[in-house]
């Protein structure tokens, strides 16, 4: 019998049983369910602004060719966002020029989603075995939580699949540094000049030490007059917005910041002009034990595909979120604790690699990069949201709700195997620190991926909305620990009981993403009694994407011409509404005082306190929890 006959089966058997395949059959699976049902989820509230954001930031690409100046910015808070989402959604819209722009974003937004998802069991496959990493990955993936927000959150969910990228390649990179480093012989070694001093002519040892002097001197008052220039320009270049005072603040600080580079510089250059040339074995050894070895460790990063991938994952993340540098953080951490002092040049070539993908991404940063990369640092630490949330049935300022705010809200959302598992891994790697086992590199990826973050926003002070969309990139390392739990029972149980248990783990997640459909980023687990038991006790339809409902809904019934007032986000109605309907905001000045739909978010209460006598024509609800409601005002 032909070999290559007798081998196709078996690796035909070996595919099928591989966790790969089942996984990519899923994510295909999942990316078909997603095209089918994409026009049931509506609008967010921010993204009709934010697509204008993107218009604006493509526009100062535009200026680069035509010379035509770049569109101002129309929300000077959208700035402080990383572009390059919104802009590929424009760009990816021109090619379905009759479908909705927040379609065609939202399948954009589930595509990154499902490579999340690919990622997930990739960093998985690092610490466990493939099934009990192909189960944390399916758990991760069928969480109704990170399911709806996957259709119509374009900046948390790519931050998300961007923070998982970032550390699987980040990992994988620093892996591949020791062969690396070996090759490059970057071991440091003693410089050692006094030879070639002692060799010198008389004369010339004291007149090099008055030339260092003397150019040191010029150096630093040119350098004292270069800053006082820059500080004296401050306030006619900072920004007029709302950062204008914080621009001033921190000009002052650059300009001192930039003079002691530029100082440091310039002696370095002059000590290396005018010593170097009469100091031959020092310079020798200069190029021989330092500045060699670095050329050829820069040539060999440059031409690592994992690099690259290191540092576009990194610079892509930050750029969605200024603090996507938290990923290069951690990477930076594990690489120095492996090499030490021998990571310090591939790390600043790795984060100058991040900086410029970061850069030429985000047109808002250019011109004045680092300022203005400090201002968006600043301000999204304490972001200064203006609004109410409401927790555990009251309602708190933003930079006012209690510590427990974050943790109740990770645990009420996630459904239970997943806590369950995730607790049960953390007892695992916790006996395994007390019996005084070397600790794992995973104990530390949940330490400073998830603890250190989580604690920093519990006790920091932050502006906290939303519920805690803003950090789901701190969930990762739960399923980790739910896989590492999966594979103990994989240890331990025949594999028709691990098969069953890691399916009744994932009936949950299941059962909230079908049920709750489009709405499954409202999702709250049993410990609160379900969707309905958390109505009117934490927040819902925080986004108002329920308004595509009521749209359809008005666009069927609606008379000609009827004039509409919404609470809420009128934008997510705007977008789906006809075109001869009369849209206004309840804020609006001018808005008819009678004869027409009033469209209510039931978000802060308003469905109580906006017209209760009248009926409810048409409401949406999900779960026992009302969404939205219309209403009609006679004349």
């Amino acid at each position: 019998m032909d070999g290559t006959a007798d081998r196709s089966p078996r690796r035909g058997g070996a595919l099928l049983h591989a966790p790969p395949f089942w996984l990519s059959l899923f994510v295909l699976l999942s990316l078909v369910v997603g095209l089918l049902v994409l026009t049931d989820y509506g609008e967010g509230w921010d993204e009709y602004n934010f697509f204008q954001y993107g218009r604006e930031a493509l526009s100062a690409y535009q200026a680069l060719f035509s010379g035509r100046p770049p569109l101002p910015y129309s929300d000077p808070t959208l700035r402080h966002y990383g572009a390059w989402v919104w802009m590929l959604c424009l760009l990816l819209g021109r090619l379905f020029p009759h479908a909705y722009l927040s379609d065609v974003a939202h399948g954009l937004t589930f595509l990154t989603f499902q490579a999340g998802v690919l990622g997930m069991y990739a960093l998985a496959r690092r610490w466990l075995k493939p099934w009990p990493a192909f189960g944390a990955a399916l758990l991760f993936a069928l969480q109704p939580l990170l399911w709806g927000h996957a259709f119509i959150n374009e900046r948390d969910i790519p931050s998300l699949t961007g923070f998982i990228l970032t550390v699987y390649f980040g990992l994988r990179w620093r892996d591949s540094l020791a062969a690396a480093l070996s090759f490059a012989g970057t071991s440091p070694r003693p410089l050692d000049g006094r030879a070639d001093w002692r060799d010198l002519h008389p004369s010339l040892r004291l007149l090099l030490p008055l030339l260092w002097a003397l150019g040191v001197l010029a150096l630093a008052w040119g350098t004292a007059q270069v800053v006082r220039g820059w500080q004296a320009r401050a306030p006619a270049l900072a920004d007029p917005t709302f950062v204008h005072d914080l621009d001033l603040y921190l000009r002052p600080w650059l300009a001192k910041f930039w003079g002691a580079a530029l100082f440091v510089s310039g002696c370095l250059l002059w000590l290396g002009l005018t010593a170097l040339p009469f100091l031959p074995r020092l310079r020798a050894a200069l190029w021989a034990h330092d500045l060699r070895p670095r050329l050829q460790l820069t040539a060999r990063l440059l031409r690592s595909p994992l690099f690259w991938a290191a540092a576009a994952a990194l610079g892509l993340t930050a750029g969605i979120r200024v603090l996507g540098w938290m990923a290069g953080a951690l990477i930076a951490w594990f690489a120095w604790r492996e090499y030490r002092q021998r990571a310090l040049w591939p790390l600043a070539l790795y984060i100058l690699a991040a900086f410029a993908v970061m850069y030429l991404t985000w047109p808002y940063l250019w011109g004045e990069p680092l300022l203005r990369l400090l201002i968006t640092l600043r301000l999204m630490l304490t972001f200064p949201w203006p609004g109410q949330v409401l927790f555990a049935g009251r309602y708190y300022a933003g930079n006012e709700t209690p510590p427990s705010y974050l943790p109740t809200l990770m645990a009420l959302q996630t459904t239970e195997p997943a806590l369950l598992l995730a607790l049960a891994g953390l007892v695992l790697l916790l006996w395994q620190a007390a019996r005084r086992r070397p600790q794992t590199e995973l104990g530390q990826i949940v330490l400073l991926w998830f603890g250190l973050p989580l604690a920093a926003a519990m006790f920091g002070n932050a502006y906290l909305y939303d519920n805690f969309r803003q950090f789901l990139f701190l969930l990762p390392p739960l399923f980790l620990l739910a896989g590492r739990a999966l594979e103990a029972l994989w240890e331990r149980l025949p594999r028709p009981a691990w098969a069953a248990l890691c399916a009744l783990s994932l009936l949950p997640g299941l059962a909230g993403v079908l049920s709750l459909h489009p709405y499954q980023y409202i999702y709250y687990n049993s410990l609160t009694g379900g969707v309905g038991g958390a109505f009117r006790r934490y927040e819902m339809d925080y986004w108002g994407t329920s308004f595509r409902a009521a749209a359809d809904f008005l666009n069927r019934s609606a008379p000609p011409g009827a004039r509409v007032v919404v609470w809420g986000p009128p934008t997510t109605f705007w977008r789906y509404a006809r075109p001869d309907l009369q849209v206004y905001h309840a804020l609006e000045e001018g808005r008819p005082p009678s004869d027409f739909y009033a469209l209510i978010s039931t978000r802060y209460d308003a469905d109580l306190t906006v017209y209760p006598d009248l009926p409810i024509l048409f409401q949406v609800q999900k779960a026992g929890a009302v969404l939205a409601v219309v209403r009609y005002v006679p004349p």
